[in-house]
């Protein structure tokens, strides 16, 4: 809910153009909904008697939440590349503007890392824990093999290491054609 109508924090761009895409399924809707009133009262649309209050109504709440849900989204895609929330208001310039909001909003990448926003989409701390998780297997796999290697000195009694046995690596710079070296 908070992609739809909250004003913190930071999306990204595919956040964004769902966004958008719920502005246009809103709209449509409200469109159908308009449809199927003058449908029920025997008015054509273009006919329509602007002082009903259900179509007032209908154009009112479709109208505000299109315009709220664009602003939240617009916003916090601006907080994303790091600039205010106040750039949103771009969009009230006639013509340049709204070409303006999609082309910044809808293709350019967000910052990278913590902002004063806040940190970036998806960086919640699932992500710390992962890391987390995975350091600790690493430090289980080490105390692992350090108490075998230990108990091999003991029972061979031999201090000296055990040989190790070559390994074949693979040169890393190309070694002829292309990256194979075929």
């Amino acid at each position: 809910m908070n992609l739809f109508f909250g004003f913190s924090g930071r999306i990204g761009r595919g956040q964004w153009w769902l966004a958008q895409l719920a502005i246009l399924v809103l709209l449509v809707v409200t469109l159908a909904a308009l449809v199927h009133v003058a449908g029920a009262s025997g008015h054509r649309l273009g006919s329509f008697p602007s002082k009903s209050l259900s179509v007032n109504l209908v154009l009112l709440i479709g109208g505000a939440l299109s315009l709220w849900i664009n602003f939240a989204a617009t916003i916090k895609r601006y907080h994303d590349l790091d600039k205010s929330g106040r750039w949103s208001l771009i969009l009230f310039i006639p013509y340049i503007g709204g070409l303006w909001v999609l082309v910044e909003c809808g293709f350019f990448s967000g910052s990278d890392g913590n902002n004063d926003y806040g940190p970036p989409p998806g960086a919640d701390g699932s992500r710390n824990d992962l890391n987390a998780h995975i350091s600790r297997m690493k430090v289980e796999r080490f105390a692992q093999q350090q108490p075998r290697s230990a108990g091999m000195v003991r029972q061979t009694g031999r201090t000296d290491p055990a040989p190790v046995a070559p390994q074949t690596r693979r040169p890393t710079g190309p070694t002829g054609f292309g990256r194979r070296g075929l």
